[in-house]
């Protein structure tokens, strides 16, 4: 089985960009009808494919982040104020609680 590296997908997929936004830049008018030629199908076989695909191990664990405590001035306190302190203008409840990330599905 035969992959393609990350670049050449990119390259192939910046390459599409550009001719999708070119055409799209193009006047195009339709100057003749058009047939689909007659085809004769006979026979024939689907290749079968046997892959082994790796096993896949996913785990979820949780994990507690500390978000640091941010306090706010607003300009209209710093005018009222003058110099006004941050732990002074700020609400108690301002103070958000550590975060914690949700268990991956």
């Amino acid at each position: 089985m035969t992959t393609q590296s990350y670049p050449v997908r990119s390259l192939a997929a910046l390459t599409l960009s550009i001719c999708a936004l070119s055409l799209g830049a193009c006047d195009v008018k339709k100057t003749q009808e058009g047939e689909a030629p007659s085809v004769k199908v006979e026979g024939g076989q689907l290749p079968k494919y046997d892959v082994d695909a790796p096993e896949v191990k996913v785990e979820q664990k949780e994990k507690t982040i500390k978000v640091p405590d941010v306090d706010i001035v607003t300009p209209k306190e710093k005018r009222e104020g003058g110099n006004v302190e941050a732990s002074e203008t700020a609400p108690a409840a301002a103070t958000p609680p550590a975060a914690t990330t949700p268990p991956a599905q």
